[in-house]
C-alpha cells in the first residue's frame, strides 16, 4: 500500500504513476475545496486564512483560490515574494501567490493569503 504524497513531495525514484493517479487528484480536490470552504465560512471578518499545499498543481492551487475568491468578501493579502528571492519559483497566475519549484534542498509548495473583509 502506498501512502499518498502531494505532487511537490514526489521525488525522481518514486513509482509517480502508481502513487499520483487522476482519481487521487480529484479525490484531493475535493477534499481542499470542502475545507476551504468550510474555514472561510467560520473565517471572522479581518480574519487571514493561509491556504498552502505541498503540490505544485494548478488544480490543487490555483484554481481552488479561483474558486475562493469568487465568494463575497475574500481577497488575497500578496505574500511578500522577497522572503524567497534565493528560492526558485514556478510562475503562478493568481498575483500574490507563490509556487515553490521542488528540488534537491526542499520540496514544492503553493501558499495563498487570503483575508475576509466586512
Amino acid at each position: 500500500m502506498h501512502l499518498a504524497r502531494g505532487s511537490g513531495t514526489l521525488n525522481l525514484n518514486s513509482d509517480i504513476d502508481k502513487i499520483f493517479t487522476e482519481e487521487l487528484l480529484q479525490r484531493s480536490v475535493k477534499t481542499q475545496k470542502e475545507l476551504i470552504k468550510k474555514a472561510v465560512k467560520i473565517l471572522k471578518v479581518n480574519g487571514e486564512l493561509i491556504y498552502s499545499t505541498c503540490s505544485i498543481l494548478k488544480e490543487e492551487n490555483e484554481r481552488i483560490i479561483e474558486e475562493i475568491l469568487k465568494l463575497p468578501n475574500i481577497e488575497i493579502m500578496p505574500i511578500n515574494e522577497q522572503i524567497f528571492k534565493e528560492v526558485p519559483l514556478l510562475p503562478v497566475n493568481i498575483k500574490g501567490t507563490i509556487c515553490i519549484c521542488p528540488s534537491d534542498l526542499y520540496e514544492g509548495f503553493f501558499v495563498s493569503r487570503l483575508i475576509k473583509n466586512n
